[in-house]
């Protein structure tokens, strides 16, 4: 990705980031929060306002220290879970080697290890870990690639289109689903069959996401076969090897009936927990178009959700639960967000900025309503042309 353009703000120096404001700053490894200046719009549109917000926030970062380089303890507290994850699985998978039951308990595991590699894959595509952009893109190959089976190059790009649309409708690949619409506008856009999953998405959700780790495997396939990669011998040798080892290592040690139920509950479960934690992020939340007056630095807070900060949520979404100071200060560590929402919290509703954060399973609820009454138009649709249908016959 290109450096960012514009830049009109002061800037932030510290000794660990420089920070471009109103746009942070760019590159493949630091996912940008603003690509271009944001567009000044009328003062009376309540959803709008100029740059010099985020650089006031900016400053308040800034004031407290957050920028600044700290030790990465935790770093090693999460290197040290997955590696004790990965001496329980071995052992489940030896002393269990005839038991179905004991493997699909050990893909829980698997499913677990699949995502909290992917969230150390996610802070180094963020440069919150390595500050060189080789060292961010070696590492992160060898985590996403070889460990995940999933092209770390294309997931760079998608996340950064990500970062710099939230839930824009055209530009924002993560509300690009064939069988899943999150707009009237999106759902009436579908054509069949999609249109019959559509009607009825509230309820296929979370089965879809059983498919979503083998569907990732297959975007990143077509990712590194048709040449987009930056690396795609690389990526491609990695990713191979990914799968020889998966097979190779589980049906040598394992019987195979039970190394099946491994394999397929550890990605059956990756992809539902990954997609359990991916959701709350965005989904059920303002969605945008073109021709949208909402600021930059609003669309970043409008259309995040925050889980309830916790210990135990902490751990599980990797931080991701603070999802709105996530997508303005990308860079910031999962230890530093905290003090960050502290900052970002009273700011947005001293500016009467919606900000919204709720629980786990409320998170869930608001997602499915939404997506229930996306499908809803498309089911009024129906009706109402098999209604025409039988008026004219």
């Amino acid at each position: 990705m290109e450096a960012a353009k514009g830049g009109d703000g002061a800037g932030i120096r510290t000794s660990e980031f420089k920070v471009r404001t109103p746009s942070a700053c760019s590159g493949e490894g630091a996912l940008s929060l603003l690509e271009a200046p944001p567009r000044l719009t009328e003062e009376e549109d309540p959803l709008s306002s100029s740059h010099a917000e985020f650089s006031e926030l900016c400053r308040l970062v800034k004031d407290s220290h957050l920028l600044q380089k700290k030790t990465a303890s935790r770093l090693w507290f999460r290197v040290a879970i997955l590696l004790f994850v990965i001496a329980l699985m071995a052992a489940a998978m030896i002393f269990g080697r005839d038991s179905v039951v004991l493997q699909l308990f050990n893909g829980i595991l698997l499913a677990f290890f699949f995502m909290h590699v992917s969230f150390l894959m996610h802070d180094i595509g963020h440069r919150q870990i390595f500050r060189s952009s080789a060292t961010s893109r070696a590492i992160g190959m060898l985590l996403g690639d070889l460990l995940v089976g999933v092209s770390y190059t294309w997931w760079i790009d998608k996340h950064n289109r990500h970062h710099r649309n939230p839930n824009h409708v055209d530009l924002d690949p993560d509300v690009e689903f064939a069988g899943l619409a999150f707009s009237e506008e999106q759902a009436m856009a579908k054509k069949w069959p999609w249109t019959l999953s559509v009607k009825y998405q509230a309820f296929l959700f979370v089965p879809l996401l059983l498919g979503e780790h083998l569907h990732l495997h297959l975007v990143s396939a077509a990712h590194v076969l048709s040449g987009r990669a930056k690396a795609p011998w690389t990526e491609g040798i990695l990713l191979v090897c990914h799968h020889i080892a998966c097979f190779a290592i589980i049906f040598t040690v394992l019987r195979p009936l039970p190394a099946i139920a491994f394999l397929v509950c550890g990605k059956a479960l990756g992809g539902l927990y990954a997609g359990l934690v991916f959701a709350p992020n965005h989904k059920g939340m303002l969605v945008i178009d073109s021709g949208s007056d909402v600021s930059l630095f609003r669309r970043q807070v409008l259309t995040s959700r925050n889980v309830r900060s916790g210990l135990i949520n902490d751990f599980l979404y990797g931080g991701l639960n603070y999802q709105i100071e996530h997508h303005l200060f990308p860079f910031l560590r999962q230890d530093q967000l905290p003090a960050a929402q502290a900052i970002v919290k009273p700011f947005c509703r001293e500016r009467g900025i919606r900000y919204h954060e709720t629980g786990i399973f409320q998170s869930l609820k608001e997602i499915l309503q939404h997506l229930h009454e996306v499908g809803a138009s498309v089911r009024a649709h129906n009706a109402r042309s098999l209604s025409s249908q039988g008026a004219k016959s």
